[in-house]
Formats: C-alpha cells, structure tokens, sequence
C-alpha cells in the first residue's frame, strides 16, 4: 500500500473537495479545465464522482474502471 495520496487536480490547483462542489464531472471540467491537460488526474476525477470520496491511494484498484 502506498502512503501517498492524490486529492487535487495539479494542473489547475483545484483540491477534489473544492471540485465536487461541482454536479457533474462535464460542469467541473466546464468551469475549472480540470482533468483536461495533462489528463493524470481524470481517473481520479471520475472515481470521486462517482464514490463521493476526495482522496485516493495511487494504485487505487478501482481507477481500472475509470481509464
């Protein structure tokens, strides 16, 4: 297990609790460009839609489903 977590969109400087503010990933991207540069982040963009949660360990198993 990895002791690093990721919970932000660096690209954008916007933390995954300031983005789930947002409705919808298409309304944060919309606003905010996040998950549309360098694309690292948009598994884990996806991933907090859909489970609510705003912080992930890297090797996040469930991101296989969100590439």
């Amino acid at each position: 297990m990895c002791d690093e977590q990721v919970n932000r969109c660096e690209c954008v400087h916007k933390t995954f609790e300031q983005l789930k503010a947002f409705s919808t990933l298409e309304a944060a991207q919309e606003a905010t460009g996040c998950g549309l540069e360098c694309e690292g982040c948009l598994p884990y963009v996806k991933l907090m839609f859909a489970s609510g949660e705003t912080a992930f360990e890297l090797d996040d198993p469930r991101l296989a489903e969100y590439q």
